[in-house]
Order: C-alpha cells, then structure tokens, then sequence
C-alpha cells in the first residue's frame, strides 16, 4: 500500500525514513481471553494496532494486530533486526532502547527520538581519578550532566545541541542531544496532555516528571 512520495532535499542523505508508533484501545471484557489488556482505566480487553511508515515514498512496511499488553520495546526490537544501511528510524517513547539505538548505528543507519527522563545523561570528565598506581578510576570516567540546570538557563523557544553526550548509567551510548525549551502555550498543550494521561491511566506523576515531559524534547 503506498501513497506520493514526500519531495524534500532534507531527506536526500537516508535510503528510508522509517516511523513506527502504535496505539491501543478498550474493548469489552468478552474479548479478554484473546486480547488481553495493559491494565489501564479498569478495562481487561484491549487491542494494539503497530504500523511502521515509510514516509518517503508513503509505504507501509509492517502492520500488527495484537492484544493490548504486548510489549512496544520487545516489538521494536524485533523491527530493529530489519534496519538497512543509511534508513533514519523514528520512534515514539515506548520503543525507547539504548541497545536498539546501538544496533542501528552499528548497521549504518540512523535514529530520533525523545529521551526518556529516567535516562541519565554524561559527558566525558576532564578531571579523571587515579589510583596510586596511575590507573584511572573507572566510575571517574564520566559525570553526570545536570539537564535541568541547563534548562534553566535557556529562554522559551531556544534550542541547543550537545554534540556528544553519553547515555545510561551501565551502557554509555555516545550520541548527539538537542534540548528545547517549550514556549509558553507548548508548557500547556503538555500540562493538558499530562492530566490526560494521569487520568485515563489512573496513575500520579512525580512532579520532576512533570517538568522534564513539559520542558524538554529531544
């Protein structure tokens, strides 16, 4: 199935653009041997439709149908396997993972995606520890970048790019970081959005959570 192709100069450098999101439902708890649900708003049934996109030529490139609580990370590890050379993959934050983003690079392709805020983010340390016998500390390799504090020193609307960081406390993927500050009337559309889904989900956020989903995109 395919639609027109996107013309555009800023897609020239990838063989594909691939977005994979995917979005649930409720449906009556007769339906719950076979779909089961994720749990949320009370309901037992559910179903999961995931689609990956090809937007440069309209394309779809996977379509599944599946029971509300399946995995988005376990799936989008699975279409990671399917990754080609010089494709940009776009992904939403449940497919969120540190090793699918290290495989993609490893198969010469790219990704985008938000970053999630339990994610620690590093830079490499200009004042390593040492042991007496002149050998680096290993946990002195990195420290630990202070996002918010960064924030605080943007104004609304400003971006800025952080051309290497590192990220996770264990693995230390080395990437690239934009950081945005969301304008006035962005903060709203994602406060909204954020007692949205405290609501439907029947969960609190913590109020860090709070500031990081509202303030920083990646």
């Amino acid at each position: 199935m395919s639609s027109s192709s996107l013309p555009c100069k800023l897609d020239s450098p990838f063989h594909r653009i691939r977005i994979l999101d995917s979005t649930v439902f409720q449906l009556p708890d007769s339906y719950a041997e076979r779909y089961q649900g994720s749990g949320g708003s009370a309901h037992a049934a559910g179903m999961k439709i995931r689609l990956e996109y090809e937007l440069k030529t309209g394309s779809f490139l996977q379509v599944d149908v599946g029971p509300g609580k399946n995995s988005d990370r376990l799936y989008g590890t699975q279409r990671t396997k399917t990754v080609e050379e010089k494709e940009l993959c776009i992904r939403d934050l449940g497919y969120f993972s540190l090793g699918d983003f290290e495989e993609i690079e490893e198969r010469g392709a790219f990704y985008v995606s938000r970053l999630k805020v339990n994610v620690r983010v590093y830079e490499k340390n200009g004042n390593m520890e040492r042991f007496k016998d002149g050998k680096v500390k290993k946990q002195s390799l990195y420290k630990e970048i202070d996002i918010e504090a960064i924030m605080d020193r943007l104004e609304l609307g400003e971006i800025i790019e952080l051309p290497e960081v590192y990220l996770g406390r264990d693995k230390k993927l080395r990437t690239r970081l934009l950081i945005y500050k969301l304008t006035e009337e962005q903060t709203q559309k994602r406060l909204m959005v954020c007692t949205q889904q405290e609501k439907k989900k029947g969960i609190t956020y913590k109020e860090r959570t709070k500031f990081l989903k509202i303030l920083i995109t990646y």
